[in-house]
């Protein structure tokens, strides 16, 4: 089979899918975002990067490896990719040495170089250690992560913990800081010295965008077939090997003057601060918050609150519903688990199937730009309205894109983890600022 022209990114939540895809939109590449594996490229004329979701963070290793082997089957394999990134989660979520080596596997890779680095947004990876902000990913909030919790920064232990049943340690490799600051020349030697030994997931430090790009020059440069793996920074080095050349400046999107919904379910610490500040901002105005509450969850009843909604949803508002303060309590918490016996992570899906049901009933009476927070709120989202697939128009703050999708809904989506505490605030913006038509 020839390979095609088109570069493929398969990540394993539609927030790092949509991502890792604005880093190609920003090199001037036609993008576009599936929510499944029933992606028509024949259709999509024009696009030259396709991601998808697998949405396999949090679910078994086995499920994952089922679903990444799907997608390889009826996408990946179909249309041969010249180009293929596998995103992985820049704080180490998921099921990565699982879904990494079931790429190398299936699509006949010799090896994966892993450098979940992004050091825009503070994470960096020394000496195999990944940092958020210079501090060890065990020592932040990631380690508290309701649904994928991640108590190892050592991100060597990380994946051998993680190693398929006849696998062992001796596949994983480390590339120090110390050869990556002294460029892709000696970082290709000691990538290919290391792959001759029968490494097969070598993890790569980086502390800057300069160790990023160093990195990706290597692994261009590589005689063996090498699957990159990493955060949307690594992408975004990849996508000037990628896609060469000046980037093209895209057109500034017209968009329509409309409400905005912001539907969060992430339990993130971050988030809760985003949301705050928001409040707290006077020069944004016309804004209407809804915290859900534990009882709104149990009792399934969504509709009071899409009516809540729908009354006050008014021409350019914002109207925010989230979740942020149904952890705060984690005591009451705790007891109402017990007394509807399921576990956190199950209320935490819980919470997403609701806030999914909501933003399908709003948004089948009224119009309004959805901008959604969290990865798995977000999949849920996009699913109840019935989104099929994103197409990246523009982006509305650092690594956060706008999207629209095959029926016109207007769509941002924003990791849990992601941005600054002014990130709502700056996305908010965008739109207040933004032409209308």
């Amino acid at each position: 089979m020839e390979t095609s022209n088109y570069i493929g990114i398969i990540a394993d939540d539609l927030t790092g899918a949509n991502d890792t895809s604005l880093q190609f939109y920003l090199r001037g590449c036609k993008t576009q975002v599936s929510l499944g594996t029933d992606l028509s490229i024949e259709e999509s004329l024009n696009t030259e990067v396709f991601a998808l979701s697998t949405e396999t963070r949090n679910v078994s290793a086995e499920e994952a490896k089922e679903k990444v082997l799907n997608a390889v089957e009826s996408i990946f394999k179909k249309y041969n990719f010249e180009y293929v990134y596998k995103k992985i989660d820049s704080v180490l979520r998921g099921n990565i040495a699982v879904e990494i080596i079931t790429l190398i596997e299936s699509l006949n890779y010799d090896a994966s170089v892993i450098f979940p680095a992004f050091p825009n947004e503070g994470r960096t990876t020394i000496g195999g250690y990944h940092l958020v902000k210079g501090i060890p990913l065990q020592r932040t909030e990631v380690s508290r992560d309701p649904s994928c919790p991640v108590i190892e920064s050592n991100i060597l232990n990380l994946l051998k913990n993680q190693l398929p049943e006849g696998y062992n340690e001796d596949i994983i490799g480390l590339i120090s800081l110390d050869t990556v600051m002294k460029g892709a020349g000696p970082i290709l030697t000691k990538l290919n010295d290391i792959i001759s030994t029968g490494k097969k997931l070598i993890v790569v430090d980086a502390v800057s965008t300069t160790d990023l790009e160093q990195i990706a020059l290597a692994v261009s440069k590589s005689s063996y077939k090498i699957l990159p793996a990493g955060s949307a920074g690594a992408a975004q080095a990849l996508s000037k090997i990628w896609h060469p050349g000046e980037a093209e400046t895209s057109t500034e999107p017209e968009i329509p003057v409309l409400p905005k919904l912001v539907v969060s379910g992430s339990a993130t610490d971050l988030t809760a601060s985003q949301i705050k500040r928001l409040q707290e901002n006077d020069d944004i105005e016309n804004t209407y918050f809804i915290a859900v509450k534990p009882e709104n969850i149990f009792s399934d009843d969504y509709e009071d609150i899409a009516i809540r909604i729908l009354n006050n949803l008014k021409k350019d508002n914002t109207i925010i519903i989230h979740s942020s303060k149904l952890i705060e309590n984690t005591e009451e918490l705790n007891s109402l688990l017990l007394e509807h016996e399921i576990t956190k992570e199950m209320f935490i899906s819980k919470i997403c199937d609701y806030l999914a049901a909501i933003t399908r009933a709003v948004l089948a009476k009224a119009q309004a730009i959805l901008i959604t927070v969290g990865g798995e709120t977000s999949y849920k989202c996009l699913r109840a309205i019935g989104s099929k697939n994103i197409r990246i128009i523009d982006t509305v703050a650092p690594a956060i894109p706008l999207g629209i999708d095959h029926k016109g809904q207007y769509i941002v989506t924003k990791s849990g983890n992601l941005g600054t505490q002014n990130t709502i605030t700056e996305i908010i913006k965008y739109f207040e600022q933004a032409k209308g038509l």
